[in-house]
């Protein structure tokens, strides 16, 4: 089994930073992008070209908004959109008979779309309608031939293709990763084996051997490694999902085979046209362009709250003055991205001095000291004032955390804030949390916020990083208005 030598704070540490930025990721990734996306234009601007010759067209002389670049310009646009949602772009993984069938649905849609422009009276119509139909089948035919060619072609040469770990504690890795290279259509570059010598007994210089587990992070940081590939067995005391929290915290794409995903018993012999059969681990938030697309969410939902906010922050302030002493605001120290610390900032909701009187309370009552070790609250905290239970009921003590969102310390949506205490609580999951910013709300909010236990937080906390999107950060924050309005799990 891997051996962890390395503590919580460096493995945390290693992943803050690599050696050549994201920059190499945009670039690796236009570099396996870019030929695939003209290999599909030139798909669509022959065919249609050996169409007309056969004296059907698409041009109407007598229209004149039905020329060639009226019409080729927005096709190929909306051709390439949707074969990037399709994750056509880069396609890294992607079999041939999923090719085929993401293929199919792009060129059906754009079809459907230009079909829909036709007009039934029109002379031409008959004529037309053709002409598609014969475009859209012969795209259908030649797209897929013309992209495997174009793919087996790129995979020769050493600068396309993403650097790929192959992690594994059995002889097969080796085998993984000859296929792999086999392979290089899949998109994939292997650059060395990790694995436990003890367990697969070899020794340091055996071939394409890399390092152990714990040199993962590094040679990751070092080569530029954006995937790898995670050969599990029965003999491992790990999960899969607990190797790559444990080992490949700066990896965002693993993709994991075990004997119940289809390793094949000859991986060398195994030359079929497919992709890997397996699952995904991913962390969108360590790539580039989610990160900045989530920046920019959040810095512009963060300025229009600001300004339509404004009147009620500064009658809570009022409020807050004129029922308890002490300041407006509070700030508590909480866990950032990369092992940072902050002040995560609130309206006051206690009494001046509460972090002294919580210990006194407890001894007073005992009993609840285990519901504040559990859950580091008390439902009903005396220390709250009357308008602090109000704004807790209705979370608006939280608001000021939007300059937290402004400064880089926090996100609108993300998993719950890390009190520096429960650190350890987190355990192998620590390091994930440190991977992305802390949100205002996020799966731990709208999943009933307080009624949650914390080992659920976590879990929701894991669920969220390994499943961001967009969409999901959208849903979040529609679901944080319905918990906020009906008061779900405050206190």
């Amino acid at each position: 089994m891997p051996r962890h030598r390395a503590s919580i704070k460096t493995n945390v540490r290693s992943h803050v930073a690599r050696a050549h930025g994201d920059a190499s990721y945009v670039r690796q990734l236009l570099l396996t992008t870019l030929p695939l996306v003209v290999a599909d234009l030139a798909v669509l601007f022959i065919v249609p070209i050996l169409v007309s010759l056969t004296g059907y067209s698409w041009l109407n002389p007598d229209d004149p908004t039905s020329t060639a670049m009226t019409w080729f310009i927005p096709a190929s646009i909306a051709y390439v959109l949707l074969n990037a949602t399709q994750g056509l772009y880069p396609g890294v993984c992607l079999g041939l008979v999923d090719e085929i069938r993401r293929l199919f649905l792009s060129i059906g849609m754009v079809t459907l779309v230009l079909a829909a422009t036709l007009r039934i009276g029109s002379p031409i119509f008959a004529h037309r309608l053709v002409f598609l139909l014969a475009v859209s089948s012969l795209m259908i035919v030649l797209a897929p031939i013309v992209r495997s060619y174009v793919r087996r072609k790129l995979g020769a040469m050493n600068w396309w293709g993403f650097p790929t770990l192959v992690c594994g504690n059995d002889a097969t890795v080796f085998g993984v990763r000859e296929w792999i290279e086999a392979n290089r259509r899949l998109g994939l570059r292997t650059v060395g084996v990790i694995a436990d010598p003890s367990a697969i007994e070899i020794n340091g210089d055996a071939p394409w051997f890399i390092g152990e587990w714990d040199d993962a992070r590094h040679v990751a940081e070092e080569q530029d490694v954006y995937w790898a590939v995670v050969v599990e067995t029965d003999r491992d005391q790990q999960s899969a999902s607990s190797l790559v929290e444990n080992y490949l915290g700066n990896i965002p794409h693993a993709f994991v085979v075990s004997d119940l995903t289809g390793i094949p018993t000859h991986w060398s012999r195994h030359q079929m046209d497919e992709g890997l059969a397996g699952f995904m681990i991913e962390q969108h938030l360590l790539l580039p362009i989610p990160k900045l697309v989530k920046r920019g969410m959040d810095i512009t939902i963060c300025m229009i709250s600001l300004i339509l906010l404004l009147p009620l922050f500064v009658s809570l302030a009022i409020a807050i003055k004129l029922t308890s002493k002490g300041p407006v605001f509070y700030g508590h120290e909480r866990v950032g991205k990369g092992d940072t610390r902050f002040k995560a900032w609130k309206f006051r909701t206690m009494i001046n001095g509460a972090e002294q009187l919580i210990e006194e309370y407890l001894q007073k009552h005992p009993q609840l000291r285990e519901e504040w070790e559990r859950e580091h609250k008390l439902r009903n905290d005396p220390r709250v004032t009357g308008l602090g239970k109000f704004m807790r009921k209705w979370s608006i003590d939280e608001l000021p955390q939007l300059w937290n969102v402004l400064a880089g310390e926090m996100s609108i949506v993300g998993p719950r804030p890390i009190v520096p205490n429960e650190i350890e609580t987190y355990g192998i999951h620590y390091e994930a949390f440190c991977t992305v910013l802390p949100g205002i709300t996020g799966l731990w909010q709208v999943c009933g916020r307080n009624d949650t236990t914390f080992d659920e937080r976590i879990q929701l906390g894991m669920f969220y990083i390994h499943h961001w999107s967009l969409w999901l950060d959208f849903y979040l924050m529609f679901r944080t208005v319905g918990t906020v309005l009906f008061t779900k799990g405050a206190y």
